[in-house]
């Protein structure tokens, strides 16, 4: 082999395995606050889903009964009401 041969297999050896470790203890903290991160960013998105779901869910219930009360009165208004033949007590 040549002093080139020689020299371009060193690098590709420490370009492999130990340049890349040299500093794997700041590598290590730099995982753990991406992972720390990424807890933080999952639980804010679940709680956010959770938010918006019972927001529409608390929306969509009024809108049923608002839909409801406009209903009701038209309903009740033109049917006439029923009495007992016995008590006269309305039934409803």
């Amino acid at each position: 082999m040549g002093k080139h041969e020689i020299r371009l297999r060193r690098q590709r050896i420490t370009a492999r395995g130990s340049d890349r470790f040299r500093n794997y203890n700041t590598i290590l903290k730099r995982h753990e606050q991406d992972q720390r991160v990424r807890k933080i960013v999952r639980i804010f998105v679940f709680f956010a889903i959770v938010l918006i779901l019972v927001l529409v869910f608390i929306v969509v219930n009024r809108w049923e009964e608002k839909q409801s009360k406009r209903s009701k009165p038209s309903i009740n208004s033109t049917a006439p009401k029923k009495t007992n033949q016995c008590t006269g007590s309305l039934k409803t």
